[in-house]
């Protein structure tokens, strides 16, 4: 169980090194987003190779304009993160009881899906949220 989370743990901090050395928008070796190439329409993902590197750079304003979503999520999948690392470290279970209830997947859902068509609607205000 400990090498699933080093392993982990490694694989994070390569890929970090990786989007902080080199920035998507110059290197074509990232993957590039199948939704966005074909129907030239942004995913909820679309942007956040960018935005990741933004962050690591500490641009948090730039990475707000890649995506959005994203840099609103990672405060509380940060928090979760802590929480797991903690639990493991003193053997006793500290978890957000939110995300354990029946409504929270559905919530997310419906967030998700509502950044997905409004970051492609053309209009103001809509048009900042594109990647």
């Amino acid at each position: 169980m400990k090498f699933k989370y080093i392993l982990g743990f490694a694989f994070v901090v390569m890929l970090s090194v990786v989007y902080y050395e080199f920035n998507p928008e110059m290197y074509n070796f990232f993957p590039e987003c199948p939704f966005h190439k074909f129907l030239h329409l942004d995913c909820p993902g679309c942007g956040s190779q960018r935005a990741i590197h933004s962050l690591l750079h500490g641009n948090i304003i730039q990475a707000l304009n890649y995506n959005l979503l994203l840099v609103i999520s990672l405060p509380f999948l940060l928090l979760h993160l802590l929480l797991k690392i903690f639990s493991y470290l003193c053997s006793e279970d500290y978890n957000l009881k939110i995300w354990h209830k029946p409504i929270t997947p559905k919530i997310i859902f419906v967030v998700v899906v509502i950044f997905w068509i409004s970051r492609n609607i053309p209009k103001e205000p809509f048009i900042y949220l594109a990647a």
